[in-house]
Protein backbone atom coordinates (compact mmCIF):
# COMPACT_ATOMS: atom_id res chain seq x y z
CA UNK A 1 0.00 0.00 0.00
CA UNK A 2 2.52 2.71 -1.25
CA UNK A 3 -0.61 5.17 -2.06
CA UNK A 4 -1.35 5.44 2.42
CA UNK A 5 2.58 6.49 2.44
CA UNK A 6 2.36 9.44 0.17
CA UNK A 7 1.78 12.85 1.45
CA UNK A 8 -1.82 13.86 0.83
CA UNK A 9 -3.26 10.41 0.89
CA UNK A 10 -4.69 10.15 4.01
CA UNK A 11 -5.50 13.84 4.08
CA UNK A 12 -7.67 13.12 0.64
CA UNK A 13 -9.69 10.15 2.25
CA UNK A 14 -10.79 11.87 5.21
CA UNK A 15 -11.58 15.31 3.31
CA UNK A 16 -13.72 12.89 0.82
CA UNK A 17 -15.31 11.89 4.45
CA UNK A 18 -16.08 14.43 6.00
CA UNK A 19 -17.77 15.91 2.63
CA UNK A 20 -19.49 12.82 2.05
CA UNK A 21 -18.83 13.28 -1.91
CA UNK A 22 -16.62 15.95 -2.87
CA UNK A 23 -15.78 17.14 -5.69
CA UNK A 24 -12.19 18.10 -7.31
CA UNK A 25 -12.62 21.57 -6.03
CA UNK A 26 -13.71 20.65 -2.42
CA UNK A 27 -10.48 18.53 -1.95
CA UNK A 28 -8.25 21.18 -3.77
CA UNK A 29 -10.06 23.81 -0.96
CA UNK A 30 -9.34 21.84 1.79
CA UNK A 31 -5.73 21.10 1.52
CA UNK A 32 -4.43 24.79 -0.26
CA UNK A 33 -0.67 23.50 0.03
CA UNK A 34 -1.18 20.37 -2.08
CA UNK A 35 -0.75 21.11 -5.90
CA UNK A 36 -3.23 20.50 -8.40
CA UNK A 37 -1.00 17.89 -10.16
CA UNK A 38 -0.44 16.11 -6.59
CA UNK A 39 -4.11 16.23 -5.89
CA UNK A 40 -5.04 14.43 -9.06
CA UNK A 41 -2.68 12.07 -9.12
CA UNK A 42 -3.14 11.09 -5.86
CA UNK A 43 -6.87 10.73 -5.98
CA UNK A 44 -6.68 9.04 -9.18
CA UNK A 45 -4.17 6.40 -7.16
CA UNK A 46 -6.63 6.01 -4.75
CA UNK A 47 -9.46 5.19 -7.38
CA UNK A 48 -7.01 2.67 -8.82
CA UNK A 49 -6.71 1.12 -5.30
CA UNK A 50 -10.76 1.05 -4.83
CA UNK A 51 -10.68 3.42 -1.82
CA UNK A 52 -12.20 5.54 -3.30
CA UNK A 53 -14.52 5.89 -6.08
CA UNK A 54 -15.50 8.39 -8.83
CA UNK A 55 -18.62 9.06 -10.26
CA UNK A 56 -20.37 10.82 -13.33
CA UNK A 57 -22.92 13.91 -11.67
CA UNK A 58 -25.40 13.31 -14.68
CA UNK A 59 -25.21 17.15 -15.13
CA UNK A 60 -24.95 19.00 -18.48
CA UNK A 61 -21.19 20.19 -17.37
CA UNK A 62 -19.59 16.53 -16.36
CA UNK A 63 -17.89 16.74 -13.28
CA UNK A 64 -17.00 13.91 -10.77
CA UNK A 65 -17.64 13.31 -7.77
CA UNK A 66 -15.17 11.47 -5.64
CA UNK A 67 -16.80 9.07 -2.47
CA UNK A 68 -15.34 6.45 0.14
CA UNK A 69 -15.54 2.92 -0.88
CA UNK A 70 -16.43 0.44 1.86
CA UNK A 71 -12.45 -0.28 1.98
CA UNK A 72 -11.70 3.14 2.11
CA UNK A 73 -13.83 3.97 4.88
CA UNK A 74 -12.34 0.58 6.78
CA UNK A 75 -8.94 2.17 6.43
CA UNK A 76 -9.72 5.57 8.18
CA UNK A 77 -11.75 3.78 10.88
CA UNK A 78 -9.36 1.84 12.07
CA UNK A 79 -6.44 4.29 11.64
CA UNK A 80 -8.78 6.78 13.82
CA UNK A 81 -9.07 3.81 16.55
CA UNK A 82 -5.29 3.51 16.24
CA UNK A 83 -4.39 7.09 17.12
CA UNK A 84 -7.05 7.37 19.64
CA UNK A 85 -5.43 4.85 21.41
CA UNK A 86 -2.52 6.31 21.79
CA UNK A 87 -2.27 8.64 24.32
CA UNK A 88 -0.16 12.05 24.86
CA UNK A 89 2.19 10.38 27.37
CA UNK A 90 3.06 7.94 24.48
CA UNK A 91 4.29 10.51 22.41
CA UNK A 92 7.74 11.24 22.94
CA UNK A 93 8.58 14.90 21.95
Amino acid sequence: MRIIRRRYSLAVLNVVRSCGAARFHDVELALPTASTSTLAETMRALVDIQLLTREGTGESVPRSVYRLTPSGAKLLERLRRLLDDVSPDDVSP
